[in-house]
């Protein structure tokens, strides 16, 4: 293959490396969940969402890049990228590359960042249900 797209296909690999990573670490974390005492949850929770309010300005700026990608390719027609390879204009088609390249890795830099969403959703669950019961039992006693 052309050297730019193993170039690229290497810059995604290692980035769905860091995602797999990432889900991996999360699993894990779920799964010790038991295992932990009412304070550790809470603890842990609250670090997820230090985290994600840390991270919310930068995960801001990859929807708005998703969004203005997905307004971009509207607007670029099958029938006008087969004008530039006709008009072997290179440079309109290399933007365009440049662009869904930087769109796959600005995706998967999105998936990233709704992994940890759905950690801080699954740790806000783990607490209500500690809160939940601990109300039941107060109650039964």
């Amino acid at each position: 293959m052309n050297p730019k797209v193993d170039q690229f296909c290497g810059n995604l690999r290692n980035r769905l490396d860091v995602v797999e990573g990432r889900l991996r670490a999360v699993k894990m974390n779920i799964q010790a969940l038991p295992e932990y005492a009412e304070t550790a949850v809470r603890e842990e929770l609250d670090g997820v969402r230090r985290k994600l309010q840390a991270q919310k300005e930068h995960a801001e700026q990859i929807r708005a890049n998703l969004e203005a990608r997905v307004r971009k390719t509207l607007t670029e027609t099958k029938e006008a990228v087969s004008a530039w390879k006709a008009k072997r204009e290179t440079g309109k088609l290399n933007a365009r590359a440049d662009r869904a390249e930087a769109y796959a890795a600005d995706a998967i830099d999105y998936a990233l960042a709704t992994i940890d969403e759905a950690e801080e959703a699954v740790l806000d669950a783990v607490v209500a249900r500690i809160d939940a019961e601990a109300l039941t039992e107060s109650t039964s006693h």
